[in-house]
């Protein structure tokens, strides 16, 4: 599952995530972080045995958790399928198929906004 962590900056300083690592049998993985001593975001990939249990310790942490199946949306009526993001994506979630058109794999995408930077007709847009 990929998840927006949301912190506010009284969680800022806490071990948190540490404790959520070391406690339960999960694997966890950051996919884009954004945090100051105001607060901030992280994009996260959890999973495992233990991973709802893990989920219900950050919210009771003060966590807000924002579950998400998209990472980055193709605006279908702008894109021109040209594949200048295609060799920028680092996990190449995007490919070009077998009739030319551009297609992102929201499973593998990581939000590492390459692509949004790359595009042309500004067709990508990271989803927050």
């Amino acid at each position: 599952m990929k998840a927006w962590l949301n912190f506010s900056p009284s969680i800022v300083n806490k071990r948190v995530i540490a404790d959520l690592i070391k406690n339960y049998n999960i694997n966890f993985n950051i996919l884009k972080a954004n945090i100051t001593p105001k607060g901030g975001k992280m994009l996260i990939e959890i999973n495992g045995k233990e991973a709802e249990e893990g989920i219900k310790f950050l919210e009771e942490a003060g966590i807000e958790l924002q579950p998400i199946t998209r990472v980055v949306k193709k605006d279908e009526d702008k894109c021109i399928d040209c594949g200048a993001c295609v060799s920028l994506c680092p996990v190449t979630a995007i490919k070009i198929e077998e009739d030319w058109g551009v297609e992102v794999d929201d499973e593998l995408c990581i939000g590492c906004g390459f692509c949004t930077y790359s595009c042309p007709m500004k067709a990508i847009k990271i989803i927050e």
